[in-house]
């Protein structure tokens, strides 16, 4: 199971960001209930062998991702590290310490705290845009210019399509540009036939309840 979240504030937000934006509180009772139930978080590099080798059939293990780069995911990295958990953070480069959608984004010095902390960085692309809409060309311009500043910081292996939106032309694109995975939104369990460019991932929302984040663990979609 791959969950999505995005952002972490207690401030009041916009329409465009409140329905995916969580308290720290309830980000913090989410990992506990993830620790309760027995779970532990798997690095984005160990995906292919959990599934290949059928770790899932008797370890209970969940990556967690954040999409975006806002500011308040160095909040959610820290309590991940508290509770012995890590987290995997798309960035859109375009807007390292600048404000997207009125919302302050993590900067430089956010970016090495979250690998200090023992967090995973990927790409969300250079500009936050819709990938299949675009040309061959931009789309390699978006994802080269993204892989070039983030491997500045770490060796980044992983995208995730903004918006989800993916065609066949990003994918050779990623292929060729060394990112060895890429996540869309699924609302679904991966399982041993999977695609490591169509990995899916489950959004929680901030209406999502114990109730929903344990039916989303179990079968990929709470009710709503």
């Amino acid at each position: 199971m791959i969950l999505l979240y995005h952002s972490i504030d207690d401030t009041k937000q916009n329409a465009n960001h409140g329905k995916f934006t969580i308290s720290k509180e309830t980000f913090e009772n989410h990992i506990k209930f993830l620790k309760r139930l027995g779970y532990s978080t798997i690095k984005a590099s160990d995906i292919f062998s959990f599934l290949n080798n059928k770790f899932y059939l008797h370890e209970k293990r969940v990556l967690i991702t954040f999409d975006d780069g806002y500011k308040n995911n160095l909040v959610a990295a820290q309590i991940l590290k508290k509770y012995g958990f890590s987290g995997l953070f798309f960035i859109s480069t375009a807007y390292i310490g600048k404000t997207f959608d009125n919302m302050p984004m993590l900067d430089e010095n956010d970016i090495k705290s979250l690998i200090e902390l023992g967090m995973e960085i990927g790409s969300h692309s250079h500009f936050h845009l819709k990938l299949s809409e675009l040309s061959k060309n931009e789309i390699l311009e978006n994802v080269n210019r993204s892989k070039e500043i983030l491997s500045q910081f770490t060796n980044v292996e992983d995208f995730a399509y903004p918006f989800g939106n993916y065609n066949q032309d990003v994918i050779e694109v990623l292929k060729k540009s060394g990112f060895k995975r890429a996540y869309i939104i699924g609302q679904s369990i991966n399982i041993i036939k999977y695609n490591p460019y169509v990995l899916k991932r489950s959004i929680i929302r901030s209406s999502t309840n114990y109730l929903d984040l344990y039916l989303i663990l179990t079968r990929g979609r709470s009710r709503i």
